[in-house]
């Protein structure tokens, strides 16, 4: 599929790379990125059963991909393992909750618990490193699609994170929580990162 002209510039400069883009040059070619989702439409391709990935071009690098997502559709919680990763919202209103390892959990430490959430709206810009946990999804109402371009450096590597058995995040983008105690008592409820 041919590259769309509005993107020539970002994969001209990612074809240059030699190692690994910052997190500041990555932010700042996607501040400066100027495209609607018309002008990615050949890559905005939906699926019923999760959000799309669909890759733009990519080499050893980088992965320059655009997400999309219906409404109620989200990522797994996990981290970029070694990629740096910016993403830009072309279309609706992104939900990312971030996420801190638990702490003596006798586990394989991966689960997690809430720490912030927060909304991007169309024209936003967010960067995570590759230690940050955290998850991306559309909780737009019904029929309010997400249309997203993700930039990784290098290829994206991914682990992935389960949250605690006693915390449940509430529904409809409210960042609220609550934890329940095996018993099915509430321990504690709140604001995510409050």
């Amino acid at each position: 599929m041919e590259i769309p002209n509005k993107l020539r510039p970002l994969v001209g400069f990612l074809e240059r790379l030699d190692g690994r883009a910052t997190l500041d040059e990555l932010q700042g070619l996607l501040e400066s990125l100027d495209v609607t989702r018309d002008d990615l439409e050949p890559f905005c391709v939906f699926s019923e059963s999760g959000y799309k990935r669909n890759r733009v071009a990519h080499s050893a690098w980088y992965d320059l991909i655009v997400l999309c997502w219906r409404s109620g559709q989200g990522s797994h919680i996990h981290d970029h393992a070694g990629s740096a990763c910016s993403f830009k919202v072309i279309e609706g209103v992104v939900t990312e909750t971030g996420f801190s390892l638990i702490e003596d959990q006798g586990t394989d430490g991966k689960l997690v618990e809430p720490t912030l959430s927060r909304d991007f709206p169309a024209g936003s810009v967010c960067v995570a490193a590759d230690g940050d946990i955290h998850q991306v999804v559309n909780r737009q109402g019904e029929g309010r699609d997400l249309v997203t371009v993700h930039v990784y450096s290098p290829l994206l590597e991914m682990t992935t994170y389960e949250l605690a058995p006693y915390v449940r995040l509430a529904g409809g983008g409210s960042g609220r929580f609550v934890e329940v105690h095996p018993s099915g008592r509430t321990v504690r409820s709140g604001l995510v990162g409050r």
